[in-house]
């Protein structure tokens, strides 16, 4: 196993890790693996601000089994010009689909910019590993190169799908919590979690 560069070319197979985690809920109700996979592709690309806060690890067949994003949360990374350049390839299930999701992130990313300083805090964008261990590696490396450029504290937010307990274990301190009202779920219990950690 080893950390390298995350880079634009490891999108799609950061989306594939990302598949089972969150890609079967899009894909189901007829949608489709390929639609799974693209709204996989989204979120990644949610999180994608380039380098040089882009982590992933491989393992010895160079296969990507974890990856970590972050950056500057004032930036525009292309995320929803990217989804609109696709969008008129789906149908009238699939654009629903999407654009559900686009609004969760339109709706929770920036109660999570209220709590930020600009300069000051980091967003941890996107977070995934396929094997215990490797996710604690890439936090160390993001929260080492944030620290030596300047920063302070990591913001990130996450919600009932994840293991957010993750974060607790990890020294990130639960700043809100709230009723994720506006994505579609069947769980009256299904919240979203703001965390934050102070380098």
């Amino acid at each position: 196993m080893r950390i390298e560069e995350f880079t634009e070319n490891d999108i799609r197979e950061a989306a594939a890790l990302a598949y089972p985690v969150w890609g079967v809920g899009h894909a189901g109700g007829g949608n489709g693996k390929e639609f799974g996979l693209l709204m996989c592709e989204y979120i990644v690309r949610y999180g994608w601000y380039g380098a040089p806060y882009a982590f992933k690890v491989v393992d010895d067949e160079g296969k990507m089994v974890a990856c970590i994003l972050g950056g500057d949360h004032t930036m525009d990374n292309g995320y929803n010009k990217w989804l609109d350049s696709i969008m008129p390839t789906f149908n009238e299930g699939q654009t629903a689909e999407a654009v559900a999701l686009r609004e969760y992130f339109g709706r929770t990313a920036p109660k999570v910019y209220e709590h930020m300083t600009t300069g000051k805090d980091i967003y941890l964008s996107f977070f995934i590993s396929a094997i215990p261990g490797c996710g604690k590696q890439l936090l160390a490396e993001l929260i080492s190169l944030a620290k030596s450029n300047g920063y302070s504290a990591m913001y990130l937010w996450t919600d009932s799908s994840c293991n957010h307990d993750y974060y607790a274990h990890h020294q990130f301190e639960r700043v809100a919590a709230f009723k994720s009202d506006e994505w579609k779920t069947d769980s009256d219990g299904y919240l979203t979690y703001i965390y934050k950690r102070i380098f």
